[in-house]
């Protein structure tokens, strides 16, 4: 698939929003608790990949490892501006921040991060493929992180095969049972800690907007979660594609699902506004 890098500013912390999508606030907590991991983790996923790069004899590869590198730049850029907006909004997002950049400082060989980089960028494949198999998941929600969220899944998949590419290039001698153990143990580590952090990010956020901590809200995460809209239960199938001896990075769906994600956004683009900071 082409990758294709978007510089666009999206302009969140212009005009941040606590209940952005469909007026509800832990909906929207749970999807603003995802942006929270976005620019760390994707610079983690550069670094990742740029170890291989010139390295491993294919041209195309290293193509495909540059263009990935500027898409994740871009993303981290935006996710930054969106998470300086949630500092506006009054939530700990240095704390939160901080969980996550001391999680993934943990990762310490090239082989062990490529693992687990290609372990979230799975995750978020899978994410980005139930926003676009979703049209009417941001219909009521305010347009300019619509624009962001949609652009994000358009690139993801783009870019879904680079990370697990790199991976088979990096490891020639390797086994595939050898590689389908790691590939599958570090991924099974990985959504225990991203989901336990998600969570918690969601009910941090919650809280902060006055909601109590209590099981009706942790009852109302998982109904949306699992439930509706099914943020989860609706990623499970990718994931689970993830643990198949002969895992595809491509679905055979995915290229008419990107064509149809990016008359999506370039519509969504044409028809939003988007908000810019006033010059200081």
């Amino acid at each position: 698939m082409d990758i294709i890098p978007r510089n666009i500013h999206f302009g969140i912390s212009a005009e941040p929003r606590r209940r952005w999508f469909d007026d509800d606030l832990v909906k929207t907590a749970a999807v603003d608790a995802f942006s929270i991991f976005l620019p760390e983790g994707e610079r983690f996923f550069i670094r990742s990949l740029r170890h291989y790069s010139g390295k491993l004899a294919n041209e195309e590869l290293d193509a495909e490892i540059k263009g990935y590198a500027v898409q994740e730049a871009y993303h981290t850029r935006e996710h930054e501006d969106y998470n300086v907006a949630l500092r506006e909004l009054g939530y700990d997002i240095d704390g939160m921040e901080a969980t996550v950049r001391h999680v993934l400082g943990r990762v310490k060989r090239p082989l062990d991060r490529l693992l687990v980089t290609c372990a979230i960028e799975q995750i978020t494949y899978g994410t980005s493929k139930m926003m676009l198999k979703t049209p009417d998941l941001f219909a009521n929600s305010a347009g300019h992180y619509a624009c962001l969220w949609i652009w994000h899944a358009v690139e993801e998949l783009e870019h879904s095969a680079v990370a697990p590419h790199v991976l088979e290039a990096a490891t020639p001698e390797m086994s595939g049972l050898k590689r389908y153990i790691l590939r599958t143990v570090t991924m099974a580590g990985v959504l225990a800690l991203f989901y336990k952090l998600w969570i918690s990010h969601t009910v941090r956020i919650a809280v902060a907007n006055g909601r109590k901590r209590d099981m009706k809200l942790y009852g109302r995460i998982v109904y949306l979660l699992f439930i509706s809209p099914g943020l989860l239960r609706r990623t499970s199938t990718g994931l689970a594609r993830y643990f198949l001896p002969f895992y595809d990075p491509v679905a055979p769906e995915d290229a008419g699902l990107l064509a149809a994600g990016r008359k999506r956004l370039d519509a969504l683009l044409e028809t939003t506004p988007l908000p810019q900071k006033a010059a200081a």
